[in-house]
């Protein structure tokens, strides 16, 4: 399986596998090493193509605190055109599920279909962090490296195996100490998304539309997404029993039957 890197006007992504083209967004402070190997299991029926949001990872590109969601949708679509793609699948965890929706509102013509797990809107009526993740935010910007354990906990299902946990906390630490993020990104991309008012307009969304949860997502709640799909047309909700905020680790073999059936469909219906 081919896989290539490309670095161009500072917007970094990776390449990997044939097949349709599915765009993969992380979430916040998240860059395309934060799959854990999630994004070669898709290479294998798709071309995966992963991307580092702005000060994120490799790309080099600079977040201002002004920035939208819908700027780092078109951060996507100029990767895109790097890549020769006219239109693209985009999947989305988190925040990268918020870019997911800007670009189906955005850039249609470029959209095949959205697959977005485990996100939020603005404006929604419903909490977008638990309690939990509000204090452990906080906690992480005193203790930095030492919250690892319990931000695997809190991320992964609360049925996830206590050895997957530590393994998981143990990889995240070893790739945010090779490739750190500043706490001022973090703000900017959370204020970004705190603008992502869109309940409105996610009724003119006009492409297939998967929203995938974890059930036991302690991190987002999960009538964020039950929320998201009630407005988006025809949007498909689907839940994976004991799946977390990082459903794609914990439950990656559920996660990716779910997509790979979903694109499926909407690539037979083209």
């Amino acid at each position: 399986m081919g896989r290539s890197r490309k670095s161009k006007s500072g917007i970094h992504y990776e390449v990997l596998g044939e097949g349709p083209d599915l765009v993969m967004l992380r979430g916040l402070g998240r860059n395309t090493k934060h799959w854990l190997g999630f994004e070669h299991k898709m290479a294998g029926h798709f071309r995966a193509i992963t991307i580092d949001a702005r000060e994120i990872g490799q790309t080099k590109r600079g977040m201002n605190v002004t920035d939208t969601i819908y700027d780092l949708a078109d951060d996507v679509v100029q990767v895109l055109d790097e890549v020769g793609s006219q239109r693209s699948h985009i999947m989305g965890v988190s925040l990268g599920g918020m870019v997911a929706m800007a670009m189906g509102l955005k850039h249609r013509a470029r959209t095949s279909s959205l697959v977005i797990v485990n996100s939020s809107i603005a404006g929604s009526g419903h909490a977008r962090l638990s309690r939990a993740a509000w204090l452990l935010l906080a906690r992480a910007v005193v203790f930095g490296p030492a919250i690892y354990d319990d931000l695997a906990r809190l991320l992964l299902g609360p049925q996830s195996p206590a050895d997957l946990q530590k393994k998981v906390a143990k990889e995240w630490l070893k790739i945010d100490q090779a490739s750190k993020v500043a706490p001022a990104v973090i703000v900017k991309q959370i204020l970004a998304a705190a603008r992502f008012r869109v309940r409105d307009d996610l009724r003119g969304i006009q492409v297939p539309a998967l929203v995938l949860y974890g059930k036991g997502d302690q991190f987002v709640p999960t009538a964020n997404s039950e929320l998201i799909a009630s407005l988006i047309p025809g949007a498909r909700l689907l839940g994976i029993e004991g799946g977390g905020h990082e459903l794609t680790i914990d439950r990656p073999e559920e996660a990716m039957s779910a997509i790979r059936k979903f694109i499926n469909a909407s690539e037979a219906k083209k």
